[in-house]
């Protein structure tokens, strides 16, 4: 086993400590990793960017009191440019998405905060695929992903945090026209809300839970006749559960959890999980230890794929890790933010307002350093041999599911 860095080979030996396989159960994960289609359902490509150019660029204009908001806009370009045209990083990049050994991902190219930023997020995106497109492509259909992969290449999916409304609310074509213009970028997942309430529907944050707006209810057939998937992972219950009631294609909850076994926010009620499956769609499992409750760690997170696949089947399931490797990230006396800045993203995810039941309870970082580390994902399917999943429910999970998802949204395969 080749080890990109010694964090990779950490988090490998703890999650191979807390499964504790069988050397057959090994093997065959492995193997099974290996020759199935396994894609992330949602995620973020790696974050390799971290050296000293990067944390020299940031300090040169932090000195210049450029303030948080725009210290954090022009990081976020210089990060893709020193992914794409650092030596070192773009061979880092290209080493990590081979050792994930995934067919396919679902990354989130632009926040929906608005279109203008979305736009910058997008052109970023679109480099990186140029730059690496010996490695990683994008797809817009089932088609596109087997020749991609054939070709020896990972696909990737685009996904977007929320719909690009104008918010002037007078005129339906004003409201929807820009979900052609995303779909025609490659678009094929749209959140219906993040965490807040917007024009469609609630966030799962709101104290309220009042379900989709009409406008919400004209998105989700908008979405259906664009060959988009509805993504709920962020929205509140009911309106996830109206979402799935009304799509006439199956919809998606790309990185949740169960609040059976988490009565947290961003997890979903049984009924909520009930209703997607019931419209044939399909639901993540994702890597984030503070949200999965109990130990928070891979096996914790393979408590709710199991709680799941009981409860709606394994042809409803998959991992949408909502996580990426980063490498070796500036210690905290290299590099920091604007003290007591007034600007914070905190706030546009409503982050504040979740009552978190384990708060005060101290969990490690499972996700990046310990056992859900992305680079582990081989050792994800070695722990649904352990859970007891036959080979043809474990390649639902992986991937299956999410292609039929995907083929029953795009309109006759279009491209």
């Amino acid at each position: 086993m080749k080890f990109i860095s010694e964090n990779h080979e950490n988090c490998w030996k703890s999650a191979l400590k807390l499964l504790d396989p069988t050397p057959s159960e090994l093997e065959h994960g492995l193997e099974l990793h290996q020759s199935l289609f396994a894609m992330d359902h949602f995620g973020f490509l790696p974050y390799g960017t971290w050296n000293e150019a990067f944390v020299d660029l940031w300090n040169e204009l932090k000195a210049k009191n450029i303030g948080q908001r725009e210290l954090s806009e022009r990081m976020s370009h210089i990060h893709y440019q020193q992914c794409c045209f650092d030596p070192a990083c773009a061979a880092r990049f290209r080493e990590i998405m081979r050792a994930s050994g995934l067919k396919c991902m679902v990354h989130t190219v632009a926040e929906g905060k608005s279109r203008e930023a979305d736009f910058k997020r997008m052109a970023d995106n679109l480099q990186t695929m140029r730059v690496f497109r010996d490695t990683i492509v994008q797809a817009g259909t089932v088609a596109d992903i087997k020749k991609i992969n054939e070709e020896g290449k990972i696909a990737v999916i685009w996904s977007v945090n929320g719909p690009p409304f104008a918010g002037h609310l007078d005129n339906l074509r004003d409201e929807v026209e820009w979900v052609d213009v995303w779909e025609r970028m490659g678009v094929r997942l749209m959140h219906m809300s993040y965490n807040r309430r917007n024009f469609a529907a609630d966030g799962c944050a709101e104290k309220a839970n009042a379900g989709l707006s009409s406008l919400g209810r004209e998105l989700v057939h908008y979405l259906n006749k664009a060959g988009i998937i509805v993504d709920v992972p962020h929205t509140g219950e009911q309106s996830s559960i109206e979402a799935a009631q009304i799509s006439g294609k199956p919809i998606m909850a790309s990185h949740t959890a169960s609040r059976a076994l988490f009565d947290f926010v961003r997890c979903k009620e049984d009924k909520t999980l009930r209703a997607i499956a019931e419209n044939d769609g399909l639901i993540g499992v994702y890597a984030s230890s503070r949200m999965l409750g109990g130990s928070g760690d891979l096996l914790m997170m393979l408590k709710h794929i199991r709680y799941i696949a009981d409860l709606v089947g394994s042809r409803h399931v998959g991992i949408g890790t909502d996580t990426m490797y980063m490498h070796l990230w500036p210690t905290s006396d290299r590099i920091s933010n604007y003290e007591n800045a007034e600007y914070s993203d905190r706030w546009w995810g409503n982050w504040s307002e979740w009552p978190n039941p384990n708060k005060n309870v101290p969990i490690p970082n499972e996700t990046h350093y310990g056992s859900l580390g992305w680079l582990n994902w081989p050792l994800f399917t070695v722990g649904l041999v352990k859970n007891g999943f036959s080979d043809e429910e474990i390649g639902h999970i992986l991937g299956q599911n999410f292609l039929r998802v995907l083929a029953a949204n795009r309109p006759n395969e279009r491209g």
